[in-house]
């Protein structure tokens, strides 16, 4: 069952005054087990659902509905599937100790409701019988897929899981199931390059369509798992991956019509080399993954800049992590063009997890604060909506308002391109 934690207001559930607190027990007399299972059987036009009032009151209700009208019933949060691998690189493991961020980001995911949902990347490790199942019942496609490396002895050395080997096992289950998926790469030195990224590659585009896109992302590393994890990749060792997957890219514009395989914008950092323009993506939505972030900042502001209100005289200071400062500077002429402020890029290297973390969504309030101590006087700071949850919070938990009590009568505001802030609050002001 779920339980509802608020109801969208206009919606049938709103109509209907559900309480909160509601326990959804059955849709069509199919159980509900969690929030997945809501969307999925909400979605008929004519819907019977058993449930039960806060007190245990039994409840029937009998809706007809249209075929893309919501429900609006928003459900408590599912219990997350946990990730059961080893990576030395986990991310996770790279965090701080506990009590210096909040809990969340201490939970190891590898939940294929997400994937499907919100495009995680999960291993496939931890399905049980019914989880498969339900993935081809429900048609949960695509997926989102990270396989590291086809060979078995290779993927099992990177997760540490013995489930982890039946890799290819998997990916035919999934396509002989009709499930697509996007699959990725975290390449790692000495493990997965070379001839096993050729053979990874390979294996994955002989599969055809079921495979709709590969996505190849440098390891990360923080300060809290370098040592276990190993290094970085060299700058020759980036070229060389850049080298593969250019191969890969000819072989599938050739037969295929599209690029389908992705380096992201930090393999091309760290080879010395500028990231493509948005062209090389072919519209994927990968951006969450590392892949084009870069492109479509760059396109974006640049299609937005004659809609940019005149903000002449007024002094802008935008923070970011140090992959993306070299974007915003050579882009910071174009936006003083524009509207006539002068437009201050501020650089900030991550405290929290160490200077090879270069993300500006992964920077802390502290980060920020420092980084805005450095910049000359300013009227508006903006910096990656990225960085902060719902709640408005940084990863250290200060929160906005926090921030911009540092820094009285100037704005401090979250923007995801420059053009979205610039333009709200030339409205605001209007």
């Amino acid at each position: 069952m779920i339980r509802v934690a608020r109801i969208q207001p206009g919606t049938i559930a709103a109509d209907l005054d559900l309480p909160v607190g509601l326990a959804v027990l059955e849709i069509n007399g199919h159980p509900i087990r969690d929030g997945l299972d809501l969307v999925f059987y909400a979605a008929d036009e004519s819907l019977e659902i058993r449930a039960e009032g806060p007190s245990g009151d039994p409840l029937v209700l009998e809706i007809e509905k249209g075929p893309d009208e919501p429900l609006g019933i928003v459900p408590e949060p599912d219990k997350v599937r946990r990730c059961t691998n080893a990576c030395p690189f986990c991310f996770v493991k790279g965090n701080p100790k506990l009590e210096k961020l909040r809990p969340s980001l201490y939970v190891k995911d590898d939940d294929y409701r997400l994937s499907f949902l919100y495009g995680h990347y999960i291993t496939l490790t931890n399905l049980r019988p019914e989880d498969w199942d339900r993935i081809f019942e429900q048609r949960l496609s695509p997926l989102y897929v990270s396989v590291h490396a086809t060979d078995p002895d290779v993927r099992l050395a990177m997760l540490k899981n013995p489930r982890s080997a039946r890799i290819e096992e998997d990916l035919d289950r999934l396509a002989d199931g009709g499930i697509a998926l996007h699959a990725q790469v975290v390449l790692c030195p000495e493990v997965n390059d070379g001839v096993v990224l050729q053979r990874t590659i390979d294996d994955l585009f002989t599969r055809g369509e079921a495979i709709r896109s590969l996505s190849i992302v440098p390891v990360g590393l923080t300060a809290y798992n370098a040592e276990r994890a190993g290094r970085g990749l060299t700058e020759a060792e980036c070229a060389a991956a850049l080298e593969a997957i250019d191969e890969a890219r000819s072989r599938a514009l050739e037969g295929r019509g599209f690029g389908w395989c992705y380096a992201a914008d930090e393999l091309y950092l760290q080879a010395g080399r500028e990231p493509p323009g948005s062209d090389y993506f072919d519209d994927q939505e990968l951006a969450s993954n590392g892949v084009g972030a870069i492109s479509r900042l760059s396109e974006t502001v640049r299609r937005g800049l004659d809609a940019l209100p005149r903000l002449d005289g007024r002094r802008i200071a935008a923070i970011t992590g140090t992959s993306m400062g070299p974007t915003l500077r050579r882009l910071a002429p174009e936006v003083e063009a524009a509207t006539g402020a002068r437009l201050e890029v501020a650089v900030a290297e991550n405290t929290l997890y160490g200077p090879m973390v270069t993300t500006a969504g992964l920077l802390s309030g502290a980060d920020h604060g420092a980084a805005l101590e450095r910049c000359d006087a300013f009227d508006v700071a903006l910096f990656s909506a990225d960085a902060i949850n719902e709640s408005g919070l940084f990863l250290d938990d200060l929160s906005v308002e926090d921030l911009a009590s540092r820094f009285p009568g100037r704005q401090v505001l979250p923007s995801h391109d420059l053009v979205d802030a610039l333009s709200d609050r030339a409205r605001a002001s209007s």
